[in-house]
């Protein structure tokens, strides 16, 4: 494992080891890091949880427990050492989500592989992180209906022009939308990313707060 220097982790006291050749901290994980907003007291899951990042980012809300799920033994010792620098307890599994077994969690959390082309150019570590040979969009709603309660909420963000197919999923496995937030680049005309709470249970009323424009390394939440 080939450690950088620590970094920060935006608006947090939180540093963190990061390995070059795995996939690093980006706008991605700190937009869902972000904007997580659950009571304490519940237990959470992390699919593809890499160097711990979006664990240490739950751990604000005073969870009762923390898992974090990753295919790869070295993402595993990397979130391990992070979790122990920051004094945040967790159970860390080297798993692939569609083998793990466990009782349900309140609460899922996953920045999911959602690109359909592979690129060759990328190690394999990336190329898992981005692209969906290892966990496709069919296979993380069937991992929500197995390991979610049915009270329970998955955080996700995922390619806004996905949406319509996404969507599809939600009212094939039966999860609304509860809350959704779109995420622009100050450069582009369109939404890049969107951002969505689900819960099990027919689709009602949705709630689309206000975007957040990406413009750099700042970030402005309209809905702040």
């Amino acid at each position: 494992m080939k450690k950088t220097n620590k970094d920060y982790i935006r608006n947090t006291d939180f540093k963190i080891y990061q390995d070059d050749e795995m996939f690093c901290i980006n706008t991605d994980t700190v937009l869902l890091g972000e904007f997580l907003d659950f009571r304490k007291g519940l237990n959470v899951l992390d699919i593809g949880t890499n160097n711990g990042a979006l664990l240490l980012y739950a751990s604000i809300r005073e969870p009762l427990s923390l898992c974090g799920i990753d295919i790869f033994d070295e993402a595993i010792s990397l979130a391990s050492l992070n979790l122990k620098e920051n004094n945040v307890k967790a159970t860390l599994k080297c798993v692939r989500v569609q083998d793990f077994k466990h009782d349900p969690f309140d609460i899922i959390i996953t920045n999911p592989p959602f690109f359909e082309n592979n690129n060759p150019r990328l190690n394999e570590y990336k190329r898992t992180a981005m692209f969906e040979k290892e966990l496709n969009i069919n296979e993380l709603f069937t991992a929500f209906k197995r390991l979610l309660k049915d009270n329970g909420y998955a955080y996700v963000i995922y390619p806004t022009q996905r949406f319509s197919e996404f969507y599809g999923k939600c009212l094939e496995y039966k999860y609304n939308i509860q809350i959704m937030k779109m995420v622009y680049d100050k450069n582009k005309n369109e939404s890049t990313r969107f951002l969505c709470r689900l819960k099990r249970g027919p689709m009602t009323k949705t709630r689309v707060l206000k975007p957040i424009i990406v413009d750099g390394d700042n970030f402005y939440d309209l809905s702040k």
